[in-house]
């Protein structure tokens, strides 16, 4: 079942109020305070006997605190975060899903690179994917994207964190594929609007990923705005006024060139001609 890895999101409340609703996560949690980062002033730990639960960034620069709950604490840090304070906005994202079936990662990993190919997304790579085949991680879409996709092996990462511990490290199952989605929503409206949405519906994010997911999982998922919305409307009447106001000269140039095929090759080459006189230009 699909379920948050990663919640980090902005709270326009005290920052006390929030600290006071993080202590009822974990058992018996405590806070350490430790110098801020990104403009914060403070970053408040919440700990507790099985190590980190969530980090409170306040003070400083920003009016606002943000939370950030990662690993085993997103799912119900994320609960409780919405439960508590619903005006919260999302600034990351990520949703995992588990698959534990012999061979998931190389019959899962044609059908990312199929949609990578497809819809032209940066894919990159981790660990040993030619002699031993281990430790593997496979990325779509680049660090900075908005969107970016993780397909790795989640049992070899558990076996190497529980190594020093016979009876975690006997819990790990044999085989254990991980894909993760990470979306970071990039305006405000868009950020409102992942402070409430499930976890499943996150994959929905970009059309690759979509694709992904109705192949791995048989599931058609809703696309789900991350971005500017309002710049392919703006292309769209941008198109619509350049047909307007110059409709007549692109049909004279066809009748001159004999094709709309070469009326497109003559404007891209003007266009190139034109930015080589540019750069020319800057150079003087």
């Amino acid at each position: 079942m699909a379920a948050f890895d990663w919640y980090q999101a902005t709270v326009p409340n005290p920052v006390n109020d929030l600290l006071e609703a993080c202590l009822r996560l974990g058992h018996r949690p405590a806070i350490e305070h430790t110098r801020g980062r990104q403009g914060y002033a403070t970053v408040s730990r919440i700990v507790d006997h099985d190590g980190l639960v969530g980090q409170v960034l306040h003070g400083g620069s920003h009016p606002y605190p943000h939370v950030i709950f990662t690993s085993e604490g997103a799912q119900p840090g994320a609960e409780l975060i919405r439960a508590t304070f619903p005006q919260h906005t999302v600034t990351r994202v990520d949703v995992r899903e588990d698959f534990d079936q012999v061979g998931a990662f190389d019959s899962m990993l044609p059908v990312l690179l199929s949609a990578a190919e497809r819809h032209r997304v940066r894919v990159d790579t981790r660990g040993d994917h030619l002699l031993r085949k281990e430790a593997r991680t496979v990325y779509l879409g680049a660090a900075s994207s908005a969107v970016r996709l993780r397909q790795y092996d989640k049992a070899a990462e558990l076996r190497a964190k529980f190594a020093s511990d016979p009876v975690r490290l006997s819990a790990v199952p044999e085989n254990l594929t991980r894909v993760e989605l990470q979306v970071r929503p990039q305006t405000h409206a868009m950020r409102q609007q992942f402070a409430s949405i499930e976890p499943v519906a996150v994959m929905g994010s970009s059309a690759w990923s979509r694709e992904v997911w109705a192949s791995i999982v048989g599931l058609q998922l809703e696309p789900v705005q991350v971005g500017h919305a309002w710049r392919q409307a703006d292309d769209d009447r941008a198109y619509a006024y350049m047909l307007a106001q110059y409709g007549g000269r692109l049909r004279r140039l066809h009748d001159d060139l004999g094709s709309w095929a070469c009326v497109g090759q003559q404007i891209g080459h003007d266009l190139a001609e034109r930015e080589i006189a540019c750069r020319r230009d800057r150079r003087k």
